[in-house]
C-alpha cells in the first residue's frame, strides 16, 4: 500500500522554492517514504506518538510528518544550505 502525500501550505511553499534538482530528489525520497512511512532505520518518531515522525529525506533536508488514514502529511520541511556554516575554514584555524 502506498500512502497519499499531502503538504501543509508552509511545507509546499518551501518545496516550491527549492531548485529543480533538489526538489526532484526530495520528491523521489517522499515517494519512497510513502511506501513505508514507519521505516525503522530511515525514520524516527517525534516524541511518544508513533504517527508523528521525521526523516532525513535528501541531502540537507529534514522532513517532519504525520501519518493518518493512509495519508502522509508533510508538516515541516527544514532545508539546510550545506555551503553555509557557522564557521568557515578560515575561522577553524
Amino acid at each position: 500500500m502506498t500512502y497519499r502525500v499531502q503538504y501543509t501550505v508552509e511545507a509546499k511553499a518551501t518545496i516550491d522554492a527549492l531548485p529543480a534538482e533538489r526538489r526532484d530528489l526530495l520528491e523521489r525520497a517522499l515517494s519512497v517514504l510513502a511506501r513505508d512511512p514507519y521505516h525503522k532505520t530511515a525514520t524516527a518518531p517525534i516524541g511518544p506518538d508513533e504517527h508523528l515522525r521525521k526523516a532525513y529525506a535528501a541531502p540537507g533536508v529534514v522532513v517532519e510528518f504525520m501519518v493518518a488514514d493512509h495519508v502522509l502529511v508533510v508538516v515541516v520541511l527544514q532545508v539546510f544550505d550545506e555551503l553555509q556554516y557557522l564557521i568557515d575554514e578560515a575561522d577553524a584555524r
